[in-house]
Parts: C-alpha cells; structure tokens; sequence
C-alpha cells in the first residue's frame, strides 16, 4: 500500500473537539444526487470558500427543520409538475443504490444543509442543483424532516473488493502513521453519526462513500469547515479508501432517527444495540 507521508500536525493538530459543541472534527458527508460526483483527474487544492462554511450551518437548519411539517416533503418525494421525484433516484423508503446514497436516518439539519448547498453551489452535482435550486428552505427542511424520520434496517453490503480488516483499523483506529484519525471519532462509536452534523456512514452505499473521499480529495467537494475531509481524504491510498468504504457498507445502519434538539436524548449512545456493535468490532 503506497502511504501518503505528511507531518502530522497538519491533520492531528486540527482533530480536536469543537469550541461550541459540535464534535471532535468534521463531517464524511453523506448526501449527494442521482449524479456521480467525480473528482477531476488532477487533485486541485481546496478553494478559499471551504474557509468560510460556517460549521454551525447544520445545526441552524435543524431549528427551522423543527418548525415544518413532512406534508410538503412527501409531494416532493413522489414526484409533481414542479419538480422530480426524489424516489426515483433515492428509493421509495430513501435506501439509495450504488452511487446515489441513502437518505433514511441522516440528521434533518444535515440533509437541508447539504440541499441548500447543492442550491447555491457551495457542493456540485449538476442533477441536485438543477433539483435544489428548485426548493424554497422551507420544502428543503421538510425534506430533511421527512427522511430523517425513516430508518434503514440492512447494510449495503461491500462491494469494491477493499480489504475489510483494513478498513476496520481505519474506523476504530485511523492510521497516524499517515495523520489519518479514527472514522469514529467524529461519525459516532458506531458509525452512526453524532448531532445534525456528523452523518452516520455506518450501512452506506460503499461506491457513494468511494466517491465522496475521491470528491473531497480533488477539491470538487469543498463544503466542509476548514477543508477537514479534504486533508484527511488525501491522507488516503485508493486502496484505504476502498477498504473503509467497503468496511462502513458491512456495518448495521442507524436504528434510530437523530434528535433534533441538543439537548434531547439521543437513543442511540445508550441502548444496548451499539455498545454490542462496538465489542464486535473490537474483537
């Protein structure tokens, strides 16, 4: 495995917890179109926008999530004269395929955010910008609402041959070797996500996941504070980004919708079905 050597205070020196509660670091986003999003073929350096994500953004929207209903989401979902059907592309219970992700079970404040992105190009992919540009933030948030509310009950299963025991390494681990740190760290102890910002990767589509570590390496995808995936995506050979995506896809999804408020419960930090999650992956 080729490793890309770096010093580590480029990476580790930011992986540190949030000044305003966010997390420890910042997002493997999850959420993209019926579109791939291939990076270019030449890695270009993330743009000065990624600077000035604002990192609360994901938790603003989840205040305005809380005040709309799913009526509006669930025309948008079908399908109408207005607008594509978001089933036609995500699934009808928001399970996603291959390259288009799954919806079911990502924060409310995280999907509205990433809409609202994909509307005014903060993220590209021509499909969900045509789609996003289309919503007012009220419909964006009901549609975050909506498939936040849903639950996905089986993995996607591995598929790109990557070597899952690497890839479990990367999760629990990271590598510091190359100033990788631990998927977990910032995703949830067991992938399955922390707050509006942190989505859970766990049961991921692994072709999406491939492509998204390749989008944030190359600087196509650039809508994450301070360039944080970008620097850890490029920590990454072909082969570890094939091995954690391949791993993520083989884990249990999220059993449970993510509360919208802070200071909420969070039913997935005490049951017992994570901590069993964590002991198998520790073994």
């Amino acid at each position: 495995m080729t490793q890309h050597h770096r010093p580590l205070e480029t990476v580790a020196g930011r992986f540190r917890p949030w000044h305003l509660g966010l997390a420890t670091a910042l997002i493997l986003a999850l959420l993209g179109g019926c579109s791939s999003e291939k990076g270019d073929s030449t890695t270009t350096a993330a743009s000065a926008q990624s600077s000035q994500v604002d990192p609360l953004a994901a938790l603003k929207w989840a205040e305005r999530v809380a005040g709309v209903s799913t009526t509006s989401a669930e025309s948008l979902v079908d399908g109408s004269d207005r607008t594509w059907s978001c089933a036609s592309c995500h699934g009808e219970h928001g399970e996603g395929s291959n390259r288009i992700p799954a919806l079911a079970g990502l924060p409310a404040g995280y999907i509205a955010k990433q809409l609202k992105d994909f509307a005014n190009g903060t993220r590209q992919n021509a499909t969900m910008s045509y789609l996003a540009r289309s919503l007012s933030d009220d419909e964006m948030a009901a549609l975050g609402r909506y498939y936040a509310s849903r639950t996905i009950e089986t993995p996607a299963g591995a598929s790109l041959g990557g070597e899952i025991e690497r890839g479990l390494t990367l999760a629990l681990k990271g590598d510091w070797r190359v100033s990788a740190p631990a998927c977990y760290s910032c995703h949830g102890s067991a992938g399955w996500g922390v707050g509006q910002a942190f989505p859970p990767i766990a049961g991921q589509h692994p072709v999406y996941i491939y492509q998204q570590l390749v989008a944030f390496d190359t600087g196509r995808r650039k809508n994450d504070p301070e360039n944080f995936m970008h620097d850890v995506a490029r920590m990454l050979s072909d082969a570890d980004r094939r091995a954690v995506a391949d791993y993520l896809a083989s884990r249990p999804p999220r059993q449970v919708p993510t509360p919208l408020s802070l200071g909420a419960p969070s039913p997935d930090r005490s049951p017992e079905s994570e901590q069993s999650i964590q002991e198998e992956d520790a073994r």
